[in-house]
Formats: structure tokens, sequence, C-alpha cells
């Protein structure tokens, strides 16, 4: 009969085959504390608590296994638990302890026959490789660790193998090689054959590939698989990776209120137990604060991600370009890309950024040497959102030397791109300078409308800088004062709602959303000001009438729709430039309708004062790019 020690070992070592994580870890931590643990069984230990969160304990567990199997005479496992133990302090931003423990399993397996430990160990060295730009021994670590891995029948190391090829051959610029690569290795993670950190792997490194030529439709749905298996599999430690990733898909696909609340939450989740990645967040989050036009706080993310090992370039330049620090942003970006150390996707993403930059400085020739390598490099890559940025620099450089036709001609490519692949955000900028490319060519009705719609997009997306910036270039004797209240709709977790709808069901669902509130909106007499994907922007006369409409859509909603709707509501004084409205007045209505929740209309006090109104008590919110807190009441519309 089996003891007490030997039952509560093996109903953990279960635990671990059937991924009942919690289960193990408090079994394992049971059996730690009574001395009845194998020194293989710190290795499970650390591993599942890894998968329940517990990331603190992670090392510890391994420094135990690792001295129990140096002690027992088991080289090889102790090695493969030092290569662990050398990952881990890297993720930690401490190399030299990274070092010395890879160190120990190099000598480790020295004297050791070639076994699985060897291919792991390959692995770790060819990351290492591949971030000091040596993409020639990445590429021969890679495939050594490929070849040991098919050998000895370890498929997570076989395709962990593959995958650090392709990754490195995209590092060279060597794209579609690369990518036929990393998409054999995902359809392994799609197809289980892997364990679950390999699985977790093999979709994060997939993800960072596609990001790194601005591939963000496939990301973005890499994205949602990793964070779908992450829930079915009980997995708790991959979700704040998951959520940096997310972030720079909204952040692309314009929804920067939505963004910047994952990267906060990454960034949080992230920054005691994977400072390396926690760094990524905390960029993503300096980018998208500079979007809504917050600098203090803007270069406030940037700072933390310098301090957690992410260079915090473009953005550091774009933000002293903000600041109105042209020639600082230029010397900054020039000695970013000086940098012999850049891999082929990390060059390109700053070449955006050093167009722009270089513009500003006055440095024509160096804007346009990038322009062109930035054409080059999207032809390369082939992807959508690389094509536009290219088509986007090379109108910008045009327009900067007069030449109308040519900038219309390029900026009106990118905005169709951009329009293609749901980028909000960088839709405006490309209607910004399509006005500019208008009017330089005499045609101000054109020049005048797409301003208007740029100014338009950037207040609804509360990039509020941005808005103020295209209102300078409209004639000031165009501008008129006026009083309006404004309603902004938006429906609410659409990303989520995707995964669980096909394509065709959610196309059909949101062309009768649109034309059932458009309906409602007319019959109220509300103008629509600007719609941008499921969201619309409208102005009323009269607070009345805003309200009025307001119920009315809620109400469609709730019987028609199986998502929810959020509204709402602020009256103000405004800048009226023909058909749109700029100014605190709409920026003040954004905010208030992106604090709503679904299913509520969220109102300024004054937008209700004097009308018979069933509304809840006011209450002070705290909206972003405003300084005193606004005073809001809920509308009971049921």
């Amino acid at each position: 009969m089996a003891s007490v020690a030997e039952s509560r070992v093996e109903a953990a070592r279960e635990a671990v085959r059937n991924r009942a994580w919690e289960t193990a870890y408090e079994l394992f931590s049971q059996a730690a504390e009574a001395g009845e643990l194998e020194p293989a069984d710190f290795l499970l230990q650390a591993q599942a608590a890894a998968w329940t969160g517990r990331m603190g304990e992670r090392v510890p567990a391994l420094e135990r296994g690792y001295a129990g199997l140096v002690d027992s005479g088991r080289r090889a496992q102790a090695a493969a638990a030092a290569v662990e133990l050398a990952h881990e302090y890297a993720n930690q931003l401490q190399p030299a302890i990274s070092n010395g423990w890879l160190a120990r399993a190099q000598r480790l397996l020295a004297d050791e026959p070639e076994s699985a430990e060897h291919g792991y160990l390959a692995l770790e060295e060819a990351r290492l490789a591949q971030r000091a730009n040596d993409v020639d021994a990445a590429l021969a670590l890679g495939k050594r660790a490929e070849e040991i891995g098919r050998r000895f029948g370890d498929r997570a190391l076989e395709v962990r193998g593959l995958q650090r090829r392709g990754a490195a051959l995209i590092g060279q610029g060597e794209v579609l090689a690369g990518r036929a690569l990393l998409d054999e290795a995902a359809a392994a993670a799609v197809g289980g054959e892997l364990d679950p950190y390999s699985t977790m792997v093999v979709y994060c490194n997939t993800i960072g590939a596609c990001r790194d030529v601005a591939d963000f439709d496939r990301a973005g749905e890499w994205t949602d698989l990793a964070h779908a298996f992450c829930t079915s599999s009980s997995l708790s430690a991959f979700p704040g990776m998951c959520r940096v990733n997310h972030a720079e898909v909204m952040k692309f696909k314009g929804r920067l209120s939505e963004a910047g609340e994952e990267a906060v939450r990454a960034g949080e989740e992230l920054r005691n137990w994977l400072p390396s990645v926690a760094g990524a967040a905390f960029y993503e989050l300096g980018e998208i604060r500079l979007r809504l036009g917050d600098l203090t706080e803007a270069e406030r993310a940037f700072r933390e991600a310098d301090e957690y090992g992410r260079h915090p370039e473009p953005g550091l330049s774009l933000l002293r370009l903000a600041k109105g620090n042209a020639k600082g942003a230029w010397a900054s970006l020039r000695r970013a890309l000086a940098d012999d150390g850049l891999t082929v996707p990390a060059r390109v993403r700053l070449l955006p950024a050093a167009v722009e930059v270089a513009l500003a400085a006055g440095e024509r020739e160096a804007a346009a040497s990038y322009a062109e390598e930035l054409s080059a490099d999207a032809e390369r890559f082939q992807t959508s959102a690389l094509k536009a940025q290219a088509a986007y620099a090379k109108g910008a450089l045009a327009l900067a030397e007069d030449d109308a036709p040519a900038a219309f001609a390029a900026l009106r490519q990118a905005r169709r791109l951009w329009e293609a692949t749901g980028a909000t955000y960088d839709v405006a900028r490309a209607r910004e300078l399509l006005g500019l490319a208008t009017r330089l060519d005499g045609d101000e009705e054109t020049a005048v409308w797409e301003l208007r719609a740029a100014a338009a997009r950037f207040e609804r997306l509360g990039a509020v800088r941005d808005a103020e910036r295209v209102g300078s270039h409209l004639a000031e004797d165009d501008a008129r004062e006026v009083t309006k209240t404004f309603l902004f709709t938006d429906i609410v977790r659409s990303t989520e709602l995707l995964e669980t709808i096909e394509d065709r069901h959610w196309a059909n669902a949101l062309r009768r959303h649109d034309d059932t509130l458009r309906t409602i909106f007319a019959d109220y007499g509300g103008q629509v000001v600007d719609h941008t994907g499921d969201g619309f922007f409208v102005a009323f006369d009269e607070a009345a009438d805003a309200v009025s409409a307001a119920v009315a859509v809620q109400r469609a909603v709730d019987q028609e729709f199986v998502f929810d709707v959020r509204v709402g509501l602020h009256m103000d004084g405004a800048l009226a430039r023909g058909e749109n409205y700029h100014g605190r007045g709409v920026h003040t209505a954004a905010r208030v309708g992106a604090a709503a929740e679904g299913r509520e209309i969220l109102a300024t006090v004054e937008s209700v004062d004097g009308l018979d109104t069933d509304a809840s008590e006011p209450r002070a919110l705290e909206l972003k790019g405003l300084k005193a807190p606004v005073s809001v009441v809920a509308i009971a519309w049921t």
C-alpha cells in the first residue's frame, strides 16, 4: 500500500498531467513542506506555480530542483533546469545571473551524450544570438534544436527550433521564407501537438513576428487564439502578455481608450515577474497617450518603458516633436537608426516616424532616403499597413516639395489601405494631409471637406491635440461659435463579439444597427457629424431631442440586437465649420460617451438641466484630457 506521502506526490503529478494547475500547486506545496518531493518534482512545482500566476515562486522551485538533480548526478536534467533559470533571469533583466546559469548548463552538458537537453540549450543560445543580431548563429542553433528534437522524438523542441529559424529569417529580412516556417510551427500549436508552455511560446512568437512587419490583422487573430487557449487550459500566466499584443492591435484600430486600459493592466501584471515584457506594455501606453494628446503621461510611460528595458523609440522622438522640439527629435531618432544592432523589422518600425521627424526638422534629403527605404520594405513584407505607411510617407514628402498631384495620389492610396484595415486614427492623418494637398492644388472646397472629416475623426477618437491642429488649418472666417448638445454612441466590446459571430452575420447586424440609429437621429433632428466603425457622433440643437434620441436608441438596441450600446451626452459651446464641430465641448462629450457602460446613457448635468428626465443622482467623473472633474447623471430608459 502506498504511503500518504507517495499518494500525495503521485496525485500532484497526475494533476499536472491533467492540467489541473491549482490542485497540482497545492499538493506540491504540501509535499515540499513535508520534505516529500524528488528533485524532478520541484520542476513540476515550478511549472504549476507559473500556470497559476505565482511567478515569484517559480525560480526558488527551479533552483531547489537544480540542486537536487546535481547532487543525485543527473547532469542532463540539471542542465535543463539551468537553462530554464537562465531564461527566467533574462526576463527579470538580470543578464549577469542569466549568463551564469547558461554557463552552468553548458558545462553540465559538455561531456554528456547528445540528448533533448542539448536542444533546449541550443534554443536559448539561439534566442541570445538573435537579440545580438547574429542571424547566422541564430539560424544554425535553431536548426540544431529542430534536428535534435526530431531525432529524440521531442515534438515541442522540434517545432520551437523551427520557429526560431523562422524568426531569425524575418529578422534578416527574408520575410516569406521566415513566415512559412512560423506558419508551420503555428499549425502544430493549433493542432494540439505541443505542451502548454511550448504552445504559448509559439503563439507569442508568431504574434510578435506579425507585429514586427505591421501585419495587425494576423496579429489580432493569433492574439484571440492565444487568449482562448489560456482560458480553455486554465492558464493565468500568459494573459498579461496577450494584453500587450491586444493593446497594440487596438491602438492600430483607433480604439485608444480601450487600448490604454489593456496596456495599463498588462504593465501592472507583468512589472514584477516579467519586466522585459512589461517594458513593451509601458511603451504601448506611451504611444497611446501620445495619440490622446496627454504628453505628460506619455512621457511618464516612455520613462517606465526605458526603465524596464524597452528602448522608447520612436515614441520618445515623436513626443519631442509634439512638444515643438523638432531638432531634438531628429537627433534622437537619427541616433536610434544608426544602431548597427537593429534587425530589419526593428528598423522598419522606426522609419515612418523618421520621415515625419526629418521633414519637421527640415531634413528633406534624409526624409526622402527614409521614405524610399520604407517603400522597399513594404514591397518586401507585403502587409497592407506597411504599404499604407510607405504611401503616407511618400505623400508627406511630395507635399513638402509642393508637388500637389503626387501628394494627392500617394495619400489617397494610404487612406484606402488604412480604411481597408480599420486603422481609423491613421485614416484621419491621411485625410488631414489630403486636405492640405488639395488646398495646394487650388481646390479649397475639397480641402475644407477633407480637413473637417479629419477633425471630426480625431475628435471622436479623443485625439484632442490632433483635432486642434487640424482646426488651425481651417480658415478662421469659416468658423462660428455655436451651442449644441453632442451625442456619442459605441457598441460595447465589439472585439469580443467578433470572436463568437461569423463575419457575414456581424456585417449584417452592423448594417441594421447603422440604419436603425440613423433613422432615430433623423426623427429627432440630429445631425450625424461622423460615423466610425460601430459608433456615431451626432449634434442636436435641443438637449431634449438629444435625450429622447438616446432613449430611443437604447430601447431599439435592447429589442433588436444581441449587443449593448453606450451613449454619452454633453451640451456646450463649440466651434462650427461647415457641417463639423470642434473644441473642448466635443471632446468632453466624447469622453463622457467612453465612460458610459453598456446599456447606459451618461449625460453631463448641464445637458439635462431643466428637462423632465428620470435620472440618477449626479456623480463626479475624472475624464481623460480634462483637468477638472465632470458632473454626470445616468438617464433611465427602460
